[in-house]
């Protein structure tokens, strides 16, 4: 698979996770925006960012954190900032999937999902 056929694999475990968990979800038209997807949880509408972890040559799992975008002539890479969206959904190539909280990850270029760190964040 090509980085956009694992991408629209994440976004729809993703979708599939938070309806499982009772979630409405909310998809914007087009890619324009920072975040892929929106929730409502009845009470508050959360942005989402989707992520596909794949598995590195040391054998954990990684995920870029930016934006990149451009075409033959011009390329650009960008970092996402604090109020971008709410929370990152990150699908791994062995299929697990995480819920994050955006605020409660410091490091914002590259995650590198550690079972036990992220353990709690499992869905």
């Amino acid at each position: 698979m090509n980085s956009k056929q694992k991408g629209s694999m994440a976004v729809a475990q993703c979708i599939a996770k938070l309806y499982k968990l009772g979630f409405e979800v909310l998809l914007p038209i087009g890619d324009r925006n920072p975040y892929d997807l929106v929730f409502d949880d009845g009470k508050k509408l959360y942005k989402v960012q989707v992520k596909f972890a794949g598995k590195s040559s040391r054998g954990d799992y990684k995920a870029g954190l930016r934006i990149a975008g451009g075409n033959q002539s011009f390329n650009y890479v960008k970092k996402y900032n604090n109020s971008d969206f709410d929370y990152l959904f990150v699908h791994t190539e062995d299929n697990r999937n995480y819920l994050i909280k955006w605020h409660d990850i410091k490091i914002r270029n590259e995650i590198t999902i550690d079972y036990k760190k992220y353990q709690k964040y499992l869905v």
